[in-house]
This record gives C-alpha cells, sequence and structure tokens, in this order.
C-alpha cells in the first residue's frame, strides 16, 4: 500500500504533527485565497453591474469564514481538528463560487474553470491529507453539478466541465498523495531514528553514568571533576578464571552477564555508581555523584549485597565462585577519556588503595582501608588486619567487615521470634 498507516498512537501522532507543520501554509493560503476572491469582482461588476452588492455579499461571507479560520489556526487544539475545518472551508469557498456561477447570466458556460480554484486550494495549499481531499473533491464536484442542473445548463457545459473538473481532481488528488507519502516516509524514518537513538542511548548509559551521558549529549567535550572524598570499591569474581577452561565460551557469558546484572540493580538500590568492569572485576564509587557522608556506607552496603547475592548465585548453579572485596575512601579525580569510545573512569590513590586491597584480600571478605574503617566503624563490626605492605612499598592499616553493629534503638526480639543474623559469614 502506497500510504502505509501506522498504530493507532503513532497514526495519531504522525496527523498532529502533520497538523501543526501545516499551519503555516494555511496562514499564507487563506489570505491569498481571500484577496483572490474578491478581486473577482471586476469581473462580476463586468458581466452584470447590477448584481454587484449581491455578489459583494456572497464573496465577503466566504471571505469571513476564511478570516475565522486563520483565527482558529493560533487555537490549541486546531491541530486535532483541522483536517476537517480546512476541508469544510473549502467546500464553503467552492460554495461561493457556486452560487456566483448560478447568479450571472449564463455563468457555467465561462465560469465553470473557476471552481477549479477550490480543487487547487484543497489539494495544495490547504495540505489536506488524501482522503480529507478526496472527499472534499468529490463534495466540490457533486455540488458543481448540482449547481450546473439547477442553472439548467446545457450537455456541453456539462460535459465539458466535469470533464475539466475530474481531471483536475485526478491531478490534485495526485499531488496530495504524493505529499501524504513523503510526509509518511519520513515520519517512519524518524522514528525509526528514535528508535536506534533509545538502543544507542541506553547501551551508553551501561558504560557511562547517567549524568555523563547527559553532560556529553549537551555538548560538552572535556569532563572532569575533582572530589574531596568519595569511597571507591573494587570487586573481583574469585574462581571465575578457572571455569575458562571447563566451559564454552557462551556459558561463560552468560554467566557473567547474569552476575553484573545483579550488580548492576543493587547498585540502582544502593544509590552508588557503577564506573565500569574489567574482565571479572567489578568498580563502584559512592560520593561522585551525590557528595554526602552517607556515601561510605552506601557503597559498604552495596559490598555486603553483591558478597550475598554472588554466594546465593553460586550455590543456586553449583559454581565455585566466590568474591573478593577492596574499598577505599580518600580524594579522587573523576572524568571522560576518549571520543570515539568514551570511557568514564577515576584516578588517585584511593583508587590505587581500593584495588589493592581487594587483589590482596581473603575469599569472601570485604576489605577496607583505614580510611573508610573510621567513618563506618561505629555502625558496622571490623576485624583488624594490621598494617599491610603493597608492591611498591606502600603500607596502609587494613580492616575485614564482620558484620553490621546492633545499635541501641534497635527493638528487642519478641518472645519466641528469632533476629536473623545480620553478622556476614568469614571465610578464612
Amino acid at each position: 500500500m502506497l500510504l502505509k498507516k501506522f498504530d493507532a498512537e503513532n497514526e495519531a501522532r504522525f496527523r498532529l504533527e502533520y497538523a501543526a507543520r501545516s499551519i503555516a501554509f494555511v496562514r499564507v493560503s487563506l489570505p491569498i485565497a481571500g484577496a483572490l476572491f474578491l478581486c473577482y469582482l471586476f469581473w462580476d461588476y463586468y458581466i452584470d453591474p447590477d448584481r454587484l452588492f449581491y455578489m459583494l455579499a456572497a464573496r465577503l461571507i466566504c471571505v469571513l469564514v476564511a478570516a475565522s479560520v486563520f483565527g482558529l489556526t493560533f487555537h490549541p487544539s486546531f491541530v486535532r481538528w483541522s483536517q476537517l475545518i480546512l476541508g469544510l472551508t473549502a467546500m464553503i469557498g467552492a460554495t461561493g463560487i457556486l452560487v456566483v456561477l448560478h447568479a450571472l447570466p449564463d455563468g457555467f458556460s465561462y465560469g465553470a474553470a473557476t471552481i477549479l480554484l477550490a480543487i487547487m486550494f484543497a489539494c495544495g495549499l490547504l495540505r489536506l491529507l488524501f482522503i480529507p481531499a478526496a472527499m472534499t473533491c468529490l463534495g466540490i464536484l457533486l455540488a458543481s453539478n448540482g449547481a450546473m442542473y439547477l442553472a439548467g445548463s446545457t450537455e456541453f457545459v456539462f460535459i465539458n466541465a466535469n470533464y475539466v473538473l475530474v481531471s483536475s481532481i485526478i491531478i490534485g488528488l495526485a499531488y496530495t498523495m504524493i505529499l501524504e507519502w513523503k510526509e509518511r516516509s519520513a515520519f517512519e524514518f524518524k522514528m525509526e531514528l528514535k528508535k536506534e537513538k533509545k538502543i544507542s542511548d541506553a547501551m551508553l548509559r551501561n558504560f557511562l553514568p547517567d549524568r555523563i551521558v547527559d553532560r556529553l549529549k549537551e555538548g560538552e567535550e572535556t569532563i572532569a571533576e575533582s572530589v574531596g572524598e568519595a569511597t571507591v570499591l573494587f570487586a573481583d569474581l574469585v574462581g571465575f578464571t578457572s571455569l575458562t577452561n571447563r566451559l564454552a565460551p557462551s556459558h561463560l557469558v552468560e554467566i557473567l552477564s547474569d552476575i553484573f546484572k545483579m550488580m548492576d540493580e543493587i547498585t540502582e538500590a544502593k544509590g552508588v555508581e557503577k564506573v565500569k568492569t574489567i574482565g571479572d572485576n567489578y568498580m563502584v564509587v559512592g560520593g561522585v555523584r551525590n557528595p554526602s557522608p552517607e556515601s561510605a556506607q552506601a557503597v559498604l552496603e552495596f559490598a555486603i549485597d553483591a558478597l550475598n547475592a554472588i554466594d546465593q548465585y553460586s550455590k543456586n548453579r553449583g559454581l565455585p565462585l566466590k568474591m573478593r572485596v577492596g574499598i577505599a575512601t580518600g580524594s579522587v579525580v573523576s572524568g571522560v577519556i576518549g571520543t570515539k569510545v568514551p570511557a568514564f573512569d577515576l584516578w588517585g590513590e584511593t583508587v590505587n588503595l581500593a584495588s589493592r586491597l581487594e587483589s590482596e584480600g581473603r575469599d569472601n571478605t570485604i576489605q577496607v582501608a583505614e580510611t573508610t574503617y573510621w567513618r563506618l566503624q561505629h555502625l558496622y563490626e571490623f576485624e583488624d588486619r594490621g598494617e599491610l605492605e603493597f608492591k611498591g612499598g606502600v603500607k596502609t592499616r587494613a580492616y575485614i567487615l564482620k558484620g553490621r553493629k546492633l545499635l541501641a534503638h534497635d527493638t528487642e526480639p519478641a518472645q519466641g521470634e528469632t533476629r536473623p543474623q545480620p553478622m556476614l559469614r568469614t571465610v578464612e
């Protein structure tokens, strides 16, 4: 089918957008049509001066209708009813012409061609869609034949007028069909672009934080931030590398996708920010997007939920997977590097420390730096591992999370009720 129809929602959107774009054409065409219609008074006077005031009244009524429709184009609801209103306007204009031709002596013998103006008006300047234009043209054709019949026109006038009218209708509707086809094709292309943009935007947001994506879309080329205090987390899947020798690549990707999807959901729930994934390593930061004293706690709660989620997933799937987590708090620099494939990343000693704490940590444990410990020691129980020395001679005091503290405001369990144990199981 040449004129492709969309589903109900998109069809309605297409019609509204088309009507909105057509308003400029309508506002130009209506004054032109009204002025030309009044100019024919000279022709009326030349043919029958005695009926000039009658002709003036008939033409002024049509001009007033055009002026009213011009005013309606400024009303917000016009776009909804534009096709009906404009079709009726063209019909009224054609009726005005027919009234004049009927009143003039033998008017249809030499004036039938003026009805073509109404057809041109309907099929061109008013930008009617094909079906409304076809109905309007059919109405003009029937009204013209009725007026000629009432005027007692000869057979020659009937045949000549109808030949000219039908020919002009065919040409006008062909133009209207081509116009609508082009408009529908452009709208369909626009929908495809929106769909592709939505997909690409979703993919981009998988690699970059939302706020960074928004700034890139606004045209920023250099995005860099210095944050006085943020909490950085590295989480590594222990045992995943050994699976590469046992499982098919597709199965490995499926497992990693499932795990990272769970962790993505936890980042959303805890209000922390995923930075990137490197192989089977997952990096998170808190306090960069929304600096807050609670950012360290949010990151630690993410770590607890992620550790428990991986433990449960491994048990359900029978996989020898564990997780090792390192967390550090301090100043960082964040920014976007690259243009072809932009990547959001963090830099600074805090980032390096969190990575080292993860690599030197124990399986199924959360190891934190001293800076993180001092911010959270009133809420959580930690085990002091003492001072650790990393590669390069870097030394730092590290702590292992043991569980949440039972705060004084926590209520006592009812008689016979067992309080869920908040402590994390530590694998030595």
